[in-house]
Formats: structure tokens, sequence, C-alpha cells
């Protein structure tokens, strides 16, 4: 088969997976933008074996994500398996399913030895020299594809099943989630008249993908000046950047990092703003994934690997440096300058542009 467009590699041979599974468990990625945009390749499996039962199996905060999968039909939750006792856990979780296939899209070794343990027949993933026996059907010469967009890099396990990833995830929120969204937006002092403008200015992988937090709180206040409510989101670990955002916004922000109970409810505020305003994280691929319009923030990470992917307006400010992209956690360069560049004023007129647009 041949290699994503803009990909100068060989192209792969994949064994095909027999037909006639009955149950395919899927092991979902770690990282919460991974798992959307691995979402057209859940898709596809599906297509491909629509009689088999799709079960994800995923880290549990993103049990209520996956549940909106397309063709998931059972979610449960996945073990770190870095003991013993845990691979056992993994092991006794899968024998009890009898699957007979199963999808590893994570490319650790842990990730893959409890489908190996627990004797699933076909195994799929991404090979390595050293672990390709705990595979039956390993993707090998993966690398070169690194640099092609994730949805594609993970749309190659999707073709042992003879299927490629088509269309980006779009997710229906459901009325309650959207219900309890607007409800804390209520609480927190959301105006009904007021345009809504959401901020992510967190990243969980680390603070080589921020956009600092003075920067936020500007491009904040210009919202607020401009007639439009804005509000922050994240996880408990985001609400200390949270209150700098707030702080040097010198108005009203609505603070709902660490109050959204799940997903669920974040999806519903994300569903309720007219644009987003992200570093590249999770938050960011879920709003193009639920349909908001996106602008997304790049610095230490590639556009081309992990933009968000959506049917609505998204737009990139990528300004790289020589050392761009670094895929560092932290940055080393003095000042961050790849990031740090990016003016408030120019965010500020892009939010504006994409409105417009909409």
């Amino acid at each position: 088969m041949s290699a994503p467009d803009g990909i100068h590699a060989p192209a792969l041979a994949i064994a095909t997976v027999p037909p006639g599974q009955r149950r395919i468990v899927v092991r979902l990625p770690n990282w919460l933008g991974d798992i959307v945009m691995a979402a057209p390749t859940i898709a596809a499996i599906h297509a491909a074996r629509p009689e088999a039962e799709l079960v994800a199996v995923v880290k549990a905060p993103f049990a209520p994500l996956a549940a909106l999968l397309p063709g998931v039909a059972r979610v449960l939750a996945a073990s770190r398996d870095r003991s013993f006792g845990e691979l056992r856990r993994t092991r006794r979780m899968l024998k009890d399913l009898e699957p007979d296939a199963a999808v590893i899209l994570p490319r650790s070794t842990r990730a893959q030895v409890g489908p190996w343990l627990a004797g699933v027949p076909q195994r799929v993933g991404f090979g390595g020299r050293s672990r390709g026996f705990l595979l039956s059907h390993a993707v090998q010469g993966w690398k070169p594809y690194r640099s092609a967009h994730r949805s594609a890099w993970f749309g190659l396990l999707a073709r042992a099943f003879g299927a490629e990833p088509g269309a980006p995830w779009l997710i229906e929120v459901p009325a309650a989630a959207r219900a309890q969204a607007h409800d804390l937006l209520q609480r927190l002092g959301r105006s009904g008249d007021r345009p809504l403008v959401v901020l992510e200015p967190g990243a969980s992988y680390g603070p080589a993908k921020c956009w600092p937090a003075a920067r936020f709180g500007e491009l904040a206040a210009s919202l607020n000046s401009a007639g439009f409510d804005v509000a922050t989101v994240g996880t408990d670990a985001t609400r200390d950047v949270e209150a700098r955002v707030a702080q040097a916004a010198g108005g009203r922000v609505l603070r709902t990092a660490g109050r959204t109970p799940d997903l669920l409810t974040l999806l519903g505020v994300l569903a309720e703003a007219q644009a987003v305003v992200s570093n590249d994280t999770g938050p960011m691929h879920l709003a193009a994934a639920v349909g908001t319009p996106v602008l997304g923030l790049f610095g230490a990470t590639d556009p081309g690997v992990s933009s968000p992917l959506g049917q609505r307006e998204r737009h990139i400010v990528y300004d790289p440096e020589p050392c761009s992209p670094c895929f560092l956690r932290t940055c080393p360069v003095p000042g961050h300058p790849c990031l740090t560049k990016i003016a408030a004023s120019r965010v500020f007129d892009a939010v504006r542009t994409i409105l417009a647009a909409t």
C-alpha cells in the first residue's frame, strides 16, 4: 500500500487479518488528542468488520469519550501494565473477553504484552526489532510515516483489516452534557447576550507547548473589550496558569479548569463556544471534533503531525525557530522564542477572522 500524501517512504506490505472476528479489542492511545486523531482508524476498522463487537480499553478518565467513538460497543479501564500484578489483571480481563483480535494503538512494549499473554489470536500493532514476537500482524517500517499527520499514522493499523481511515470524527455531544456545561457557565457569570470564546492555556505534555499565560491574559482582555465572554478550560493542574491568565486579563474570566466533572461536560463547554484558542493539547482536538472553530498555537510540536481535524474553521499560528519542532516537554532555549514571539494582537486578529468566517 502507498504512503500517505507527502511522505517519501516505501509502500508497506501489511499482512491482512482474516475476516470472521466476533470481538475486537482496541487499546486506545494514552493521550487525549491522540484518541481523537485515532477515531477515523477505529471507524474504518468498524466499517471493515461491522459484525464484530468493538471493545475499547483506555485510561479510566477517558472512558466517557471512548464510549462515543464510532462503532465502540463497550469500554473497559486500562491498567498501566507496569508490574507483574497489573499484567496478570490485564491478561485475566482479556481472557474473560475472549477477543479474536486486538488492535494496539500505543507503540509501547507494555501495551502489547497483555494481549500476547492472553493468547489473543490476532494482534495488530506497531512492530519493533525486539518485540515483533508480541504481534501476529506487526506494521514494520513505520518510522518514516511518523512525519505524516497522526491520524494517517494510526491508519496504518486499519490497513491490516483492508481499510483506510476516512473523515475526521464529528462528536455528537449528549444533551445532558450540554445542559451541564450551560449551567456551569451560567453559575460562573456567563452573559446570555455575549458570544463565548474558550481558552486552553495549559498542556499536560509540558510547558514547551504553552503560549505564555500573560499573552492569554492580554487576549482575554481584548476579547472582553470587544464584547465577548471568555472562559478557560483545563484540569486541576491548569488552575495555577488559569489564575495567571485571569490576573493578566484584569477582567472577567469564567474559570472552569478542574470544574468540569468529566470529559462530557468539557465537550459541552467547548460546544457552547463560538471559537476556541488553545495550545496543542487535547481540548484543541476535542473542540474541532465537536464542530467549534479552532485556533491552535504551535511551537514545540509540528502542526503537520497534530493539527486539529474537523469540519469547521481551523487556523494555525506557527512561527518555527531553527530548533522547531523539538517535541520537548520543557524548552531549553532562554525565552522560549517559538511561542513568546507570537503577539496577543496577532491572535486576536486571527480570532476575529475566524468569527467573521463563521
